[in-house]
């Protein structure tokens, strides 16, 4: 199935913040309680490797999960933490699910193998013993090892990675998608069409989260569901004129350009 994608205005990426704050401030403590577990999960991969596995094959539900709950909101619909969950008893996405999940753990394997090799030298002097990051020689150390150009590379390579993954969830779940690599291409493929509304996101989104650090992180509490729900918002608008009555939507190949306007 081919996908249909439509190219926005660089205030776009403002509307679309708004947007997700509109939604989240309708039912915030239930939004909040969806973000913390999907947090939790993502965190207890991390602490306990054994679960690794098993998280990165559920993040793909979870975050299914919190979009529909959003499209039950602009439903004017009343949604329940229990919704995240939703996306494990539909028969017809899972298995789509499933193959992103798997996709991305293989990418991220192979991200990893990039970064041991770029930087298997600045590794060594990390994990020296007695090394000490308030050493000055160490770090100059440290620096010695580290190449501008594998940093670039890295950096690309991490970028390709996160803009591949970025709209693979949604892709697969609201306009069953059943091409991964298709998917990951198309969602590549968004940021280059849509690079002034999505550049323009990013740093606000990213100046927001700064402005978190002299307040412990603690707003990233509202910031990050806000996060969550206005970057489906721009999948909607890039990929879903419509908001389905089903949560789904099936859309055909072409590519038109939009004035930057969009409702949630």
């Amino acid at each position: 199935m081919s996908i249909e994608l439509r190219v926005f205005k660089a205030d776009a990426g403002v509307k679309w913040l708004k947007a997700g704050w509109l939604i989240f401030k309708s039912q915030p403590v239930t939004f909040i309680f969806m973000y913390l577990f999907i947090a939790v999960v993502g965190l207890l991969s991390v602490l306990l490797p054994v679960l690794q596995i098993i998280a990165s094959l559920a993040m793909p539900f979870l975050i299914a999960g919190f979009y529909q709950a959003v499209i039950t909101k602009q439903q004017g619909g009343v949604i329940s933490q229990l919704d995240i969950f939703k996306p494990f008893s539909n028969k017809g996405n899972r298995m789509g699910l499933v193959r992103v999940a798997l996709y991305k753990m293989a990418a991220g394997l192979l991200l990893a193998f990039l970064s041991n090799s770029l930087f298997s030298d600045a590794i060594s002097v990390l994990t020296q013993t007695g090394f000490n990051p308030q050493n000055a020689e160490h770090i100059e150390r440290l620096v010695a090892t580290l190449s501008m150009s594998h940093i670039a590379l890295f950096l690309v390579a991490f970028s390709v990675y996160l803009t591949a993954f970025a709209y693979a969830v949604p892709l697969v779940y609201f306009s069953r998608q059943k091409n991964i690599l298709a998917v990951l291409k198309t969602s590549f493929v968004v940021f280059y069409h849509n690079i002034a509304p999505l550049t323009v996101y990013g740093i606000i989104v990213v100046f927001l989260m700064l402005a978190c650090v002299p307040l412990s992180f603690i707003p990233l509490l509202v910031l990050m569901p806000i996060c969550y729900i206005s970057f489906f918002i721009s999948f909607q608008a890039i990929f879903m004129p419509i908001v389905p009555a089903g949560g789904h939507s099936q859309l055909s190949e072409s590519s038109s350009t939009d004035t930057g306007r969009f409702d949630a």
